[in-house]
């Protein structure tokens, strides 16, 4: 079986929901540091452009986006399921309110906040202004000060969610074992402790089901993690040859032909144009071949879900 390659920084909250998953499967997994900011010249190559962290590579395929890691590890190793609750299109759906309002309710408080990297984080210099490019479709980051009151009331709002579900004292949100529900609503505590920690002792230090919550993630730990170099990353993708396609589903509504050329674009506030050559699709993917100096031809797999594609 090919090795799982998570390429990811380790301050990276998104990240962090990928590696619990590892921790809940007991996996053994190969770690490929990356820049936490542009330039990633290791990591574009595997990609055609796609900068988001994490990244997951098996062989000479490459898959973007959480949701779609978290389903692809699922499918890969099924026990113990990051699904205990039976309800995998529920817990699947929930990630349109974390990833989505609840995310840009944190990232606003943090680019606003008075203490931003006020911990040890290892981030270079021009990461802030970084994240501004990023998030300027959502907000203006240099006018947060008057609304961050605004904001902080939205966040304890979405807190109270996570408080109703662990009112009844049970140890994880959907009962006894951890899910990727947990996963998606850990990431803004996780994210406002390590980026802005007076900010996050304000919105959850009240609440102690959810400080235990949070601490018996933590013990979840990460699987076997081995630490590999990027270049042996690429050179694995130049060896390897990608999984065969798929095809197209066929009540797929995008009326594209496998073979045309597409460009691949995150529809949020992440820009970038992945251009390939459509291999398939399905009820919830799109997957495109692409060649690179590099790595020769890899197959880039992305959800359809907060994606746009369009031929070119």
């Amino acid at each position: 079986m090919s090795e799982l390659i998570l390429h990811h920084y380790d301050e990276a909250p998104f990240a962090e929901k990928i590696r619990m998953v590892m921790g809940i499967k007991n996996l053994t997994w190969h770690s490929v540091i990356q820049p936490s900011a542009m330039p990633k010249p290791d990591l574009i190559p595997l990609t055609g452009g796609y900068r988001r962290t994490p990244v997951f590579q098996v062989g000479a395929d490459i898959y973007c986006d959480t949701q779609l890691i978290a389903a692809h590890l699922e499918a890969r190793h099924p026990q113990p399921s990051i699904f205990p609750g039976g309800n995998p299109g529920l817990d699947l759906a929930l990630g349109s309110w974390a990833n989505g309002p609840y995310v840009v309710t944190s990232v606003a408080i943090y680019m606003g906040a008075d203490d931003p990297f006020a911990g040890s984080l290892e981030l270079p210099e021009h990461f802030h202004e970084d994240r501004k490019k990023m998030w300027q479709t959502q907000f203006d980051t240099d006018a947060l000060g008057p609304r961050l009151a605004g904001y902080r009331s939205q966040l304890d709002a979405h807190t109270h969610f996570i408080n109703l579900q662990l009112a009844d004292g049970r140890p994880y949100l959907t009962g006894e074992q951890p899910s990727w529900v947990d996963m998606h609503a850990m990431w803004d505590p996780w994210f406002l402790f390590a980026f802005a920690p007076t900010e996050a002792e304000r919105a959850y230090g009240r609440f102690p089901k959810i400080s235990a919550w949070l601490a018996r993630l933590a013990e979840l730990g990460q699987g076997e993690r081995i630490e590999m170099p990027a270049a042996t990353a690429l050179d694995i993708a130049r060896d390897a040859t990608p999984l065969p396609p798929t095809g197209i589903d066929a009540h797929d509504p995008l009326g594209i032909s496998a073979g045309t050329q597409v460009c691949v674009s995150p529809s949020d506030y992440a820009e970038a144009n992945i251009v390939g050559e459509l291999v398939g699709t399905t009820v919830n993917t799109v997957s495109v071949r692409r060649e690179d100096p590099r790595v020769g031809e890899v197959v880039v797999h992305f959800p359809k879900i907060g994606y746009s594609v369009e031929p070119v």
